[in-house]
């Protein structure tokens, strides 16, 4: 699909928060301006043109020299986090020395051609000083306006909401947010302000949402403003981006009015993530709305993945996995692809050299279609990753027990052109994989379909992982991985494609169930035909 924009804006984009993978936490003080922007530095040339930087924390502090709202540990008689201690420590030595944290990293951004956009969060995060006050990360404002909290509702989604979010149907909440959105604007040589409007959902009670969205608007409408004066007075483009779940469903459930955001032009872009807060890799969310609805207008929607895969060797998405979901938005139209997470360390911080391949294809589509690719469909890890489960317009996830003559039917989207490459000797090798848990093969009966089609035993070979043991301990959960090694006649097409599992038989002598817990696609492509990247081995 062909872009609608001028490649003069935003296209691959990190989200950091300046903490974790950052020197805040991980240098002890004094720190020097150079410390501070070590991240920048580590962005320049990367394929990363855009840094959203958290700037504010969600109990209303800023890590920066505000003149509207505390600094975090302002209001800090006595530190009760260490790690914290020493964040507020180096933010305010930093200030005290003449530097102002945010300017620092603006400068630095500018003279690495990269756009800065710093984040706010929309509403806050309240709590009481007798628990939070040695944390340095609430204010005061928070801390004497419990009022203003949203507090415990009837509704069964709020069981997955926070009850202590500020309601923005308050007007003081408002004002005080706007202040610092403001700031971020019209103090700053930023490149624009992103909002965050996926964490502390809703921004009232749900049964409020309606009364909120008018509202929304006009906050967002008046922004607006502010960000047409700071372009006028700094002759730089002042861009409102704003991070939201994709599917509409969900824009309506949270009282989000975003087609009027849009054809008012109040928003420059729409940061699409699969739904709230951090949930399990998904390289398939649904874009097809928001790419609609921006359809001839000047507005971007660019695609935001979440990294977490939580599983036992990786913790992280690896970088097959992360060109498969960049293909994935590309091919829905995004016009362009991000790490959405506070912070992304693959193999710790600073970054190695594997961290620089990842990056270096995702503004290229046309260099993504003969990247090696693995497409997986969502699966939750207990523990590891926090989803909110009411959000509308999210996949069901796995894992998904498999009952008796029940077909578990899931759906993977893949974004490769197989036959036309493999019509030049450039595929490799095409593997489906289906991972369950607690059966035993020469026990029970399966049958695995793609698309309609059965696979047959011919293709396949079973990875034992009943009780398996690796350098790391036991391999767990314990199961077995179906792979089907694919020939061209059994190739997924380009879109989505039903992988479906069905227990014929089950071994009546076992209680425990039996379930599928990953599915994937491997797709690994050769430079050239009969070219291998390893010719001989010896």
């Amino acid at each position: 699909m062909k872009r609608r924009h001028s490649l003069d804006e935003p296209r691959v984009f990190m989200f950091d928060d300046g903490r974790h993978a950052a020197s805040l936490y991980q240098f002890e003080p004094p720190l020097e301006p150079g410390d501070f922007t070590f991240n920048v530095d580590q962005l320049a040339d990367s394929g990363v043109d855009t840094l959203i930087y958290f700037a504010v924390l969600e109990g209303g502090v800023t890590m920066y020299d505000s003149r509207v709202a505390q600094k975090w540990g302002d209001n800090v008689v006595k530190w009760t986090h260490t790690v914290w201690y020493r964040a507020g420590r180096n933010i305010h030595q930093l200030i005290a020395d003449g530097y102002d944290p945010l300017k620092l990293l603006c400068d630095r951004c500018h003279e690495k051609g990269i756009w800065f956009i710093p984040s706010n969060p929309v509403t806050l995060s309240g709590g009481d000083r007798a628990t939070d006050g040695g944390l340095g990360r609430k204010s005061d404002f928070v801390y004497e306006h419990p009022e203003f909290q949203v507090g415990e509702e009837d509704d069964p989604r709020a069981s997955d909401a926070w009850s202590t979010r500020f309601s923005f149907l308050h007007p003081e909440v408002r004002e005080q947010q706007f202040r610092v959105s403001e700031e971020l604007l019209a103090r700053y040589e930023t490149d624009g302000i992103e909002l965050n409007m996926t964490d502390f959902v809703p921004f009232c009670r749900f049964d409020e949402v309606e009364e909120l969205a008018p509202i929304m608007t006009q906050w967002i409408r008046d922004l607006r403003a502010v960000a047409r004066n700071a372009e006028a007075d700094q002759g730089r483009r002042k861009r409102i981006y704003v991070r939201i779940p994709a599917h509409p469903d969900a824009w309506r459930a949270l009282g989000y009015d975003v087609r009027l955001w849009v054809s008012e032009g109040l928003v420059d872009g729409l940061i699409c993530q699969p739904g709230l807060t951090q949930g399990p890799v998904d390289q398939d969310p649904d874009l097809s709305g928001a790419v609609a609805l921006v359809s001839g207008t000047q507005c971007r929607v660019l695609s935001s993945f979440q990294n977490v895969l939580g599983r036992q060797l990786k913790q992280y998405a690896t970088p097959s996995m992360i060109w498969a979901a960049a293909a994935n938005a590309y091919a829905q139209g995004a016009d362009g692809f991000g790490i959405g997470d506070a912070h992304w360390t693959p193999n710790g911080w600073p970054w190695t050299h594997n961290e620089y391949q990842t990056l270096r294809l995702l503004g290229h589509p046309d260099m993504l279609a003969t990247a090696d690719k693995l497409y997986r469909v969502r699966s939750e890890t207990q523990g590891v990753t926090k989803g909110v489960g009411w959000a509308p317009g999210v996949a069901p996830s796995l894992p998904q027990t498999l009952v008796e003559g029940e077909p578990v039917e899931v759906r993977l989207r893949i974004s490769d052109e197989l036959e036309k490459w493999d019509g030049v000797g450039r595929v490799k090798s095409v593997q489906l994989r289906i991972r369950i848990i607690g059966i035993e093969p020469s026990l029970n009966d399966l049958r695995i379909e793609l698309n309609g089609q059965p696979l047959p035993d011919s293709m396949l070979d079973i990875e034992d992982l009943n009780y398996r043991l690796i350098s790391t301990g036991a391999v767990g959960p314990y199961g077995q991985v179906y792979k089907y090694q694919l020939p061209s006649t059994h190739y997924p097409k380009s879109g989505h494609n039903c992988v479906s599992i069905t227990l014929l038989k089950r071994d009546p002598n076992i209680e425990n169930p039996f379930e599928v817990y990953d599915v994937d696609c491997d797709i690994r492509y050769r430079l050239h035909r009969h070219f291998g990247r390893e010719p001989i081995n010896y």
